[in-house]
């Protein structure tokens, strides 16, 4: 039985349940959360992958760059988990062309993590990984003639709690594809969390409650990232609205974050996906303003009652009296 037909099978035998818990207000996570305010109490990340409780941690990639042929994004997603004895692994990957729009690369999907790595990204057939983020790191994939080269990280944002630790950082990036160079940034999300039961992880874009993930970079080589969801317990460690920006190497956390989604388009079911956002914050320089529309949307899952979905947007941020393009990735859960 091929892979689709598996997934289909089963939504249809999950989402009755799903839908029973959710109107029973069911708690997916296998243990307390337990969550306290930054800073209350901090995870010691060796003792925890040393321990008996499962462990969940992602690093999380996405690149946009632009050479002469026009710009091109590049997301991948390395989640991998221990539970008991079982160690998996599992990658999401997207490449979008300007041009040609979206690019199929292999090897999304689940792949065996034989040397048990929870720290270290584990190499798969088709992405090894050479380096540490925090000296640069580089991700390639002879496959799909591909290489991502990442400078040393520069942290924009940091929480810790007891059951979780959720960073941010960008830095500046090369990805070479085929017979192209194409500089650009790379914004990194990185997860390390406990106690997350099977259930979450494998169906939790049921309960992201509209989750947005947006991925930029300004016409000037600086960052913007903003991401917006309702109360989950991805939230209790990430906040429901966070977003930084990276200007002139300067970075800064937005306050007073307002986010508007004026339009939205239809969905294959009882949703609909964000089309535009309109954002506005408070910075160090007075009030700034977002906003961009999608221009390529592609449908990842569907499950009728809500879905997940990668799209390329495109737009203006204006701040400090100035007006920049932006271009990226947006993260779409509904």
């Amino acid at each position: 039985m091929d892979r689709s037909r598996k997934s289909s099978l089963f939504t249809l035998y999950l989402l009755p349940v799903l839908v029973l818990c959710m109107i029973a207000g069911c708690d997916f996570s296998s243990g307390t959360p337990g969550d306290k305010a930054s800073g209350a109490s901090s995870l010691d990340v060796t003792a925890a992958v040393a321990g008996p409780k499962p462990v969940f941690v992602s690093d999380y990639f996405s690149f946009i760059g632009a050479d002469e042929r026009g710009h091109v994004a590049f997301a991948i997603d390395n989640d991998r988990s221990r539970r008991g004895n079982k160690f998996d692994a599992d990658a999401h990957v997207f490449l979008h062309d300007e041009r040609e729009g979206w690019v199929k690369i292999s090897g999304s999907g689940g792949y065996q993590n034989t040397k048990r790595e929870l720290l270290r990204i584990p190499d798969s057939p088709d992405f090894q990984f050479k380096g540490e983020v925090k000296s640069g790191i580089t991700l390639e994939s002879p496959r799909n003639r591909l290489k991502l080269s990442v400078d040393p990280m520069q942290e924009r944002f940091s929480r810790s709690t007891g059951e979780a630790i959720f960073s941010m950082g960008s830095a500046s990036a090369t990805l070479a594809w085929k017979d192209r160079v194409i500089p650009g940034r790379v914004i990194y999300e990185y997860i390390f969390m406990l106690n997350m039961s099977p259930w979450y992880s494998s169906v939790s874009g049921l309960f992201y409650n509209d989750f947005q993930g947006l991925y930029l970079e300004t016409g000037d080589s600086g960052d913007f990232y903003l991401r917006n969801e309702k109360g989950t317990r991805w939230s209790r460690v990430t906040g429901e609205a966070l977003g930084f920006l990276v200007l002139d190497q300067k970075n800064e956390v937005l306050k007073d974050l307002l986010i508007r989604v004026p339009e939205r388009s239809l969905a294959f079911g009882f949703y609909r996906w964000p089309s535009t956002w309109q954002v506005s914050w408070r910075g160090n320089k007075g009030a700034g303003s977002l906003s961009v529309t999608v221009v390529d949307r592609k449908n990842i899952t569907n499950w009728f009652i809500g879905g997940f979905a990668m799209a390329v947007v495109r737009g203006e941020l204006y701040y400090g009296g100035k007006t920049r393009p932006v271009y990226g990735l947006a993260e779409l859960i509904r």
